[in-house]
């Protein structure tokens, strides 16, 4: 991508920020609630950025909202961001964890950014630094202070899902793992091991969906911080892991 694409870029991102920086003070109450009733609250840790994160909207026409897709920030377990930061286009970034911050890297040339994050808690994700470094020569350096609510979340559960682009990349509709809804159908990419409880202790009685077999949603249940999902697929049920999804084309 040449630096004259990456100017345009930024320059978009500048014209419709007001729209998508986010609402501090609403996510921050949300965020004081959300610590004050659990006091036996989890310890956040390198794997719980995994998943899809929506732009927070300021813009007064949209209270209490989320972008669907613009600046929406996937990260991957094996180190990957991708960044759809134009309609039908994305951004795919290495990320790393330092000492409590994310840290994600793009280079294209000789040019290179550096974007850093920082979970407030498990429903919310703050852009706390924006670096660019064209031809050796720093460039841009600034917090953002841009605000991400993780999908599938209680959070995001609460608030209005804007459409900001009426169209997608078909290569960028990634089903989170951790965001599938009750009631819904998932066609299976791999081989899925169906448990017939939670806890895993009957192993003798696990069966496998085969790649293409569907599953229904019945019920999502946390258990020690890992997501369960009691499924039914043809004439039985059980429950499914949410870490044995990851990697999944899901659809």
């Amino acid at each position: 991508m040449t630096i004259q694409k990456w100017f345009g870029i930024l320059a978009i991102i500048a014209i419709v920020s007001i729209g998508l920086i986010t609402s501090n003070n609403r996510l921050e109450k949300e965020q004081a609630d959300t610590v004050s009733t659990s006091a036996t609250a989890i310890p956040l840790t390198r794997d719980d950025i995994v998943g899809q994160w929506r732009s927070a909207i300021q813009n007064p026409a949209y209270k209490n909202a989320l972008a669907r897709r613009y600046m929406r920030h996937t990260f991957f377990p094996d180190g990957k961001l991708v960044v759809e930061n134009e309609e039908n286009s994305s951004l795919s970034y290495n990320w790393e964890y330092e000492n409590g911050v994310f840290v994600a890297n793009y280079s294209s040339g000789t040019s290179k950014f550096i974007e850093h994050f920082k979970l407030t808690n498990h429903n919310t994700l703050t852009k706390i630094l924006f670096q660019s470094i064209i031809d050796g020569k720093p460039l841009a350096n600034y917090n953002p202070e841009e605000m991400f609510v993780k999908q599938g979340s209680s959070l995001e559960g609460s608030m209005k899902i804007i459409d900001v682009f009426q169209t997608a990349n078909n290569a960028m509709d990634f089903i989170d793992p951790k965001s599938l809804s009750v009631g819904m159908t998932y066609i299976l990419s791999n081989k899925t091991p169906i448990m017939p409880n939670y806890k895993g202790s009957d192993f003798a009685g696990i069966v496998y969906a085969q790649p293409g077999h569907s599953i229904k949603i019945l019920k999502r249940k946390p258990v020690n911080n890992v997501l369960w999902y009691r499924v039914a697929t043809g004439d039985r049920e059980g429950w499914v892991n949410s870490v044995a999804l990851f990697g999944q084309k899901l659809k």
